[in-house]
């Protein structure tokens, strides 16, 4: 598939745990996680959120990743985006394309400070 826009210039990271076996019970291991780079993705702000009881508990920051149909992602993993951390927010949707040249995963990822 060839990319004609412009804007998809921008390059993420993909974070997938390792797993672990605890008492029993496979669970995700983020200290043996696996990163992979991808290319040729879009990412926009979908916006902020402001945690407070009078005073600022957190913010949260949202952005929407536009990424190659083919990307290996799933719900679960974190994505690395200018050197932050994010976790995917919801189900990653596919979007086919009629005629194959813009087909993409979106999906949107979150992080909190505070």
């Amino acid at each position: 598939m060839s990319r004609v826009l412009s804007f998809w210039n921008q390059t993420i990271t993909r974070i997938r745990p390792g797993v672990k076996s605890v008492r029993g019970q496979d669970i995700p291991d983020w200290d043996n996680a696996d990163e992979l780079i991808i290319e040729n993705c879009s990412v926009q702000p979908n916006g902020t959120t402001l945690s407070q009881d009078g005073r600022v508990l957190g913010i949260s920051q949202g952005l929407t990743v536009y990424a190659p149909a083919d990307a290996d992602i799933f719900a679960g993993d974190r994505i690395k985006y200018q050197n932050d951390v994010y976790t995917i927010d919801g189900e990653l949707q596919r979007w086919p394309s009629p005629t194959g040249r813009l087909e993409h995963i979106r999906f949107n990822i979150v992080r909190w400070q505070g």
